[in-house]
This record gives C-alpha cells, sequence and structure tokens, in this order.
C-alpha cells in the first residue's frame, strides 16, 4: 500500500484560486493605469486651453480703451494645431465692473473645448 501524504505542490483548485487571484491583481492594475493616462490627458487639456485663455487675455489687454461704453465683447476661432484640443472657442468680454470707476477694465477670457464642452476662464483687471 502506498502513502500519498507526502505529495508536494498545487492542488487544482489551489492553482484555480491563484489564477483568479492574479487575474483581478491585472484588471485593477490596467483599470488603475487607464485611469492615469484619462486623467493625465484631460489634465493637459485643461493646461492647454489656460495657455490660450491667458494668451489672448493678454492680446484683449491692448484692446480696452473705454469700457463704459459700451461693454466690448469678442468672439474667435481658435485654430488648434495641437490634438488635445478640439471645437475651441474664445469669447472676450471688456466691461466697466465699477460704474463709480469709470478708468477700470476688467478683461475676461472664455476658452470653450471639446464634447462634452468643457471651460476654462481667465480674467484680469487694469486701470486705463
Amino acid at each position: 500500500m502506498m502513502n500519498n501524504k507526502n505529495k508536494s505542490g498545487f492542488t487544482a483548485v489551489e492553482l484555480l484560486i491563484t489564477l483568479f487571484i492574479a487575474a483581478a491583481f491585472l484588471m485593477s492594475g490596467y483599470q488603475l493605469y487607464s485611469m492615469i493616462i484619462r486623467d493625465g490627458g484631460e489634465a493637459r487639456a485643461r493646461a492647454k486651453a489656460n495657455n490660450i485663455a491667458y494668451e489672448y487675455l493678454q492680446i484683449y489687454k491692448a484692446k480696452a480703451k473705454n469700457p463704459c461704453d459700451p461693454p466690448l465683447t469678442i468672439d474667435d476661432v481658435y485654430q488648434s494645431t495641437n490634438d488635445t484640443l478640439s471645437d475651441v472657442t474664445i469669447s472676450a468680454t471688456i466691461t466697466c465692473p465699477y460704474p463709480d470707476t469709470p478708468s477700470l477694465s476688467k478683461i475676461s477670457v472664455t476658452v470653450k473645448y471639446n464634447k462634452p464642452v468643457e471651460e476654462v476662464t481667465n480674467a484680469t483687471y487694469i486701470n486705463l
């Protein structure tokens, strides 16, 4: 008679459980990687839109003459050379935020991009 108590190695059930655990770790690692890549892309797009808004803010600073008569709204379409942004529209508003101080202008630039639409707004005050 043979004694089977001294066998070493995995049983089929232990191997199957180990494979399921390994598969779960691989899937969670892939999901984590995908989330990091997606969030990184969104951050790059937002940074690019913020840079565009700042660039146009500097351009429209020179166009602010007399903000109280009447408010100036400028719409522009940005031709993107970068594939992280699509359907970019830019609107700038030059207003007189405080009627008691007519020499103070508020310049606000809003960049809308991508679908679904996301937006970034930059603003500054200048004293004319």
